[in-house]
């Protein structure tokens, strides 16, 4: 702005409204960006709590017997990825690890640590599933591959289901 003689008149910050309602926002876009950021951290970082497996096959026997549960038997090969997009998602999601542990003994063998396991229960894919009595031979299964988290439940308890209508 200029006056009649020509003197440049500076508008003082507190006379510009413009300037004010941008300045005014800065703190709350902060405070957002803050708080985004948090829940962010928050969720990436929250330790997600696998199933708990037993490692061992013959004290998953012993176990399944003493709890008269069948086993859940998970054959995996390390870095395979069904097993890897399986161990990300599936078998560490709340509502799988709690059916999983409900209705079974879980058993997660390594097929580079058994190639007994593996040429006893023909596996070629990894991860394969199989549902099984601990006194017998019979196998309820496979199911190959990765399902997320929903379907997995459905297609395991299609298995115990017909498990139990064998026995």
């Amino acid at each position: 702005m200029t006056d009649k003689n020509n003197n440049v008149t500076q508008i003082s910050e507190s006379q510009n409204p413009a300037q004010n309602r941008k300045d005014s926002k800065k703190p709350l876009l902060f405070i957002a960006l803050v708080f985004i950021s948090l829940v962010v951290i928050v969720f990436t970082t929250q330790k997600k709590d696998p199933i708990g497996w037993v490692r061992n096959y013959q004290d998953a026997v012993d176990l399944a017997r003493k709890t008269n549960k069948p086993l859940l038997l998970v054959f995996y090969k390390p870095n395979a990825p069904m097993f890897t997009a399986a161990s990300d998602d599936t078998y560490i999601n709340p509502k799988v690890k709690k059916f999983v542990e409900a209705n079974f003994v879980p058993v997660l063998i390594n097929v580079l640590d058994r190639p007994d396991l593996v040429e006893q229960f023909g596996i070629n894919y990894y991860p394969t599933h199989y549902v099984k009595q601990p006194d017998n031979d019979e196998l309820f299964g496979p199911r190959l591959g990765y399902d997320p988290p929903e379907l997995f439940i459905e297609k395991m308890q299609n298995l115990l289901d017909e498990m139990n209508k064998k026995s």
